[in-house]
């Protein structure tokens, strides 16, 4: 008998029963027979045998048992299959590298046209030949194309200190080609052009200072969306001296705009000699959404002061507008810190690699 009653317990260790959601059972067993019984109500998961009894009785012997939820270990899990990291395919890693479209990197690699070795300096005998376009390398890897060292990955993130007076496009608007005004798409290299990097958001016309360049759409989003809150610090020269107490609480509190009311982070306010200098009238070439209020604001006399702010937004001239509002027009405005990329030193029209702490930043924001 308590040989039958211990096969019970062990094959009714895990239950599984469609829908309950208590469990009460009991076994009922005897010299010629043993009953199983249940009184089932609502079950949504699996539940698993906790204690059990045994008592005699007139009858034979009655077990009960009482269960509970199993956890999450003992649930049984989707097996997914494993991505095979940091390879990719070749056509996708020659298009990276500006060897061509997509396209054409497809057929280039349909040829059998590439090799592929572990270092650049690798002779011929040591490079392998890439079979087809769908076969997986690593981004960084020594690529030949008939025999020929390619230039190595493009990297995925670029900082360029934007001059004043400069569009945040790749290329400016037919209608206004007469006025020849210059843009980022005449600073950056072919090579990243036919790679697909792109700016980062935009700077205003007359704004200067730090602008990312992204070889990766995705990483690109997550770095502009205001619910990732990625931080980016301003330097601008505003007119007037600023109340430095009764500035922070305005912006804390948020300011009131035509596009919404927006708020931001106060860090310092310090006396400021006014900006180097006035423009010459023929570097005033305002872009189409300078309104006639922003030009009406440009007085460069007076008493000025220099306000540190941080805002995860990028509204359309939103920080100027802001200030604005707040008595303080802004006269000059420069960007210094994208998340944790900052301009630091770098000389205005150049562009420099991410550190590696900076790196690693940006490569955490795509997991």
């Amino acid at each position: 008998m308590k040989a039958i009653i211990s096969t019970m317990l062990s094959t009714m260790f895990l239950l599984r029963p469609a829908s309950v959601r208590g469990l009460s059972t009991f076994a009922s067993c005897s010299s010629s027979r043993c009953l199983l019984r249940t009184a089932p109500t609502q079950l949504s998961r699996p539940y698993v045998v906790t204690s059990a009894a045994i008592t005699k009785t007139n009858g034979g012997v009655v077990m009960s048992m009482s269960s509970s939820p199993s956890s999450s270990s003992e649930t049984r899990k989707k097996k997914t299959p494993k991505k095979k990291m940091g390879v990719q395919r070749i056509d996708k890693v020659l298009a990276d590298r500006g060897v061509g479209t997509r396209s054409q990197t497809f057929e280039i690699a349909k040829a059998k046209r590439i090799t592929m070795a572990s270092h650049p300096d690798a002779p011929h005998e040591e490079r392998t030949r890439i079979k087809g376009p769908k076969e997986k390398v690593p981004p960084d890897a020594a690529l030949f194309l008939d025999g020929n060292l390619l230039p190595s990955a493009a990297p995925l993130l670029l900082v360029y200190h934007k001059p004043k007076f400069v569009l945040s496009v790749m290329e400016d608007d037919k209608k206004y080609k007469d006025q020849e005004r210059k843009h980022l798409g005449q600073v950056l290299s072919a090579r990243y052009k036919r790679c697909g990097m792109h700016p980062v958001g935009r700077l205003d016309y007359d704004t200067t200072g730090l602008i990312l360049f992204s070889l990766e759409g995705k990483l690109t989003q997550r770095l502009l969306h205001p619910k990732r809150g990625v931080e980016k610090e301003y330097v601008a020269t505003v007119q007037g001296k600023a109340d430095e107490e009764k500035l922070k609480q305005m912006l804390s509190d948020g300011v009131e705009t035509t596009d919404g009311t927006f708020s931001a982070q106060l860090l310092e306010v310090t006396p400021s000699d006014g900006p180097a200098s006035a423009p010459a009238d023929d570097e005033m070439l305002w872009d189409e959404e300078s309104s006639t209020e922003d030009r009406a604001q440009m007085d460069y006399s007076g008493e000025h002061s220099d306000v540190r702010l941080i805002v995860t937004e990028g509204k359309y001239r939103m920080v100027r507008r802001i200030l604005a509002n707040c008595g303080h027009p802004v006269v000059e405005l420069r960007r210094e810190r994208h998340g944790k990329i900052t301009l630091g030193d770098l000389a205005v029209g150049k562009f420099r690699d991410l550190k590696e702490e900076e790196l690693e930043w940006a490569e955490s924001l795509l997991k």
